[in-house]
C-alpha cells in the first residue's frame, strides 16, 4: 500500500511541476501559445495536483 500512496504523492509532485512551468511562461512577454491557453493548463495541472495530494494524504491516513 506504500508504494500506491509514494505514486500519488510523486503524480502531485509531477503536476505541481508542469503547472509551476505553465505559470513561469505565462509571466513572459513573448510566448507562442495564448495566454489564456497557458492559464488554463496551469489551472488543470494544479488542480490535478491538488486532487492527487488529497487522495494520497487521504490513503495515507487510512494506512
Amino acid at each position: 500500500m506504500s508504494g500506491v500512496i509514494f505514486i500519488f504523492f510523486i503524480i502531485a509532485l509531477l503536476f505541481f511541476i508542469g503547472a509551476f512551468h505553465y505559470l513561469k511562461l505565462v509571466q513572459q512577454s513573448a510566448s507562442y501559445p495564448p495566454k489564456k491557453q497557458l492559464k488554463q493548463k496551469v489551472a488543470v495541472l494544479a488542480s490535478a495536483g491538488f486532487i492527487a495530494l488529497v487522495i494520497g494524504i487521504i490513503l495515507l491516513s487510512f494506512s
